[in-house]
């Protein structure tokens, strides 16, 4: 269907937008997530095979990220990349900090021996040590001339943004479980936690909306980035990604620098004059006093899809002006970046 809207919008979006609505499903109640791919038993592999290291992961994951086909946005911006190379990072599994998600987070949020238990138990194996694990996480940053078009929006999210997030979501979950496929058929145990039937938004009491596995927060134990006043996560490649991960039977060594300040690359934080993200924010969500207000975000957010559908017709909400036309948007703001050069 969506090859054929080259001279036409979709019409009927609320219906016919199956990828949308199937992809909004899958979030907020796990339904229509694809079976698991098997384990081959037949092979027999090492935590610490030397074939899948640290540069194994990193070049595979790059390189089909950057050529799969589902990385393109559609009509009428057909064949632009949804996303640019990525940054791969690594964390242990037994790191402690997985834990304490347990309670920074909150008790719901899975730890990476927790996920990998049940994927164990629905291929009938024994579960691996979390010291015999990792987890693997992408940031994959925007196109140029999606966080340029969003850069230019006040109010509402831009056509391409919403794109983006749309086949974004799909295409991250398409990737992750391309990747634990692959693994698996080489005798690998692997689990995409956002691609189980057990991943599934929520409203709790004290965090407000929430997922039991946090990529944002795995990409920061990973040493991708730290936090902004905006809660996105600030990287080498900026505040306007999306980031995807996996939990893999193999030991890897983090190839990044965790920073103990989780708001290391936030200027306001760093004690710098900002505050762009607060005054990009249409719904006053980002205070100095109150930080990221995470329900009247999610409320404009909310809000966006009855506009999104009938401007771009498809079914998504989203916004991210908070991380475009910021000094964060694409990588670590200079001042912060050149302190770090001279420590």
């Amino acid at each position: 269907m969506r090859s054929r809207m080259e001279h036409r919008y979709r019409r009927l979006s609320w219906l016919t937008d199956l990828g949308g609505i199937k992809s909004a499903l899958a979030e907020m109640h796990g339904l229509g997530m694809p079976r698991q791919p098997r384990l081959n038993t037949a092979v027999t592999r090492t935590a610490d095979d030397p074939l899948f290291d640290e540069a194994w992961f990193c070049a595979t994951l790059t390189d089909m990220l950057t050529h799969h086909p589902a990385n393109r946005l559609e009509y009428p911006f057909a064949a632009e990349h949804i996303f640019e190379a990525p940054l791969v990072g690594f964390a242990a599994g037994d790191d402690l900090l997985f834990d304490e998600f347990k309670r920074i987070i909150g008790p719901h949020h899975f730890t990476p021996a927790e996920i990998m238990a049940w994927q164990a138990r629905n291929q009938g194996v024994a579960a691996p040590k979390p010291e015999d694990m990792s987890v693997v996480c992408l940031i994959m940053p925007f196109s140029k001339a999606t966080i340029d078009d969003n850069a230019r929006q006040k109010e509402w999210l831009s056509e391409r943004w919403a794109q983006s997030r749309l086949m974004g979501e799909i295409f991250s979950q398409t990737l992750v479980r391309d990747m634990v496929t692959l693994l698996m058929r080489q005798g690998i145990l692997a689990v995409a936690p956002d691609a189980t039937p057990l991943f599934r938004k929520k409203h709790y009491p004290e965090v407000g909306w929430a997922s039991p596995w946090s990529h944002r927060h795995v990409a920061y134990a990973a040493g991708l980035g730290t936090f902004g006043m905006h809660d996105f996560l600030i990287t080498e490649k900026g505040a306007a990604h999306r980031i995807t991960s996996f939990v893999v039977n193999v030991r890897l060594r983090p190839n990044h620098t965790r920073p103990e300040d989780i708001h290391a690359h936030c200027l306001h934080y760093q004690g710098r004059e900002c505050m762009a993200c607060a005054r990009r924010c249409p719904a006053q969500a980002i205070s100095v006093a109150g930080g990221h207000d995470k329900e009247a975000c999610a409320e404009r957010c909310k809000r966006s899809v009855p506009y999104v559908n009938r401007n771009y017709h498809i079914f998504i909400y989203g916004c991210g002006l908070c991380s475009t036309g910021v000094p964060c948007a694409t990588g670590i703001p200079s001042a912060l970046s050149r302190e770090d050069d001279t420590r």
